[in-house]
């Protein structure tokens, strides 16, 4: 968290001094992909087990019902906030803060002799704070850009898990993910790069598109009461990777809070 509240107070302390200069301020969103490798290597286990317990059961006389398997998670949305200070016409300084939500998850049941229950949730979260720059290459009205940053990146993932195997398996099932739920959380420095699309409608308001890529990894997620994240219940917590790709649709507005009030484009 210390980590975190520097990076705010950095984005504040840029806001403050570019109170009296004229300032973009941009929102956009869209499509993203995250890798979340580790959680997607436990969406594996998981599938291959339910479809083995499909399997199965679809030809036992005395058990009943079918659970669809897990979508991978990664695939989700990107929201962001913008504050840039243009320098010149071709270079700007800025920060940014953004959102990145993707969830997975499965529920149904196998009737026997008992009802047993299978409901499996993933709900992941990345909040990052980002500082860096903009440079345009080309401005012909429609203009051409690139941006790179570093910034801090917070992700909290909420699990779920539930996985009973009905009594009549004929078998015994070594390797289960231990079940229960619980909220794990960790933050880690990563980088950010983009290539970037905008044209402007007025002087005052633009229209544009990016696509960003991130590259960061947690070495590990904990609870509040510090107890790591074990999707394999092998004792051993495990690394998330972050890195990825965000297709982003923005605008942005142009204030000029100079303190003569003059009109001084920023295009």
């Amino acid at each position: 968290m210390k980590g975190l509240a520097s990076v705010l107070l950095v984005l504040i302390l840029l806001g403050v001094t570019a109170i009296a200069e004229p300032l973009e301020l941009g929102f956009g969103g869209g499509p993203s992909f995250t890798s979340l490798d580790s959680l997607n290597e436990s969406i594996g286990v998981f599938n291959a087990l339910i479809d083995h317990l499909n399997e199965t059961f679809d030809v036992h006389p005395d058990v009943s019902g079918t659970v669809a398997p897990m979508p991978s998670i990664g695939r989700g949305w990107y929201l962001s906030a913008a504050e840039r200070y243009r320098l010149t016409d071709w270079f700007a300084l800025g920060a940014h803060v953004e959102y990145t939500g993707s969830t997975s998850s499965t529920i149904g049941f196998y009737q026997g002799s008992e009802v047993s229950q299978i409901d499996v949730a993933y709900r992941s979260h990345v909040l990052g704070a980002v500082l860096g720059g903009d440079i345009t290459f080309v401005d012909l009205s429609l203009r051409l850009g690139a941006t790179a940053g570093v910034g801090y990146f917070r992700t909290i993932l909420d699990r779920k898990v539930v996985f009973q195997i009905p009594a009549e398996y004929p078998d015994a099932i070594a390797g289960l993910p231990p079940e229960g739920e619980g909220r794990y959380s960790g933050g880690t420095i990563g980088l950010e790069a983009g290539i970037t699309l905008s044209y402007p409608i007025f002087d005052w308001f633009t229209i544009g598109t990016q696509v960003i890529y991130r590259t960061a990894e947690i070495g590990s997620l904990k609870t509040s009461q510090g107890i790591e994240m074990d999707l394999d219940g092998d004792g051993q917590g495990e690394s998330v990777n972050l890195s990825g790709l965000a297709v982003q649709f923005s605008f942005s507005i142009n204030i000029d809070l100079s303190l003569d009030g003059g009109k001084e484009p920023l295009q």
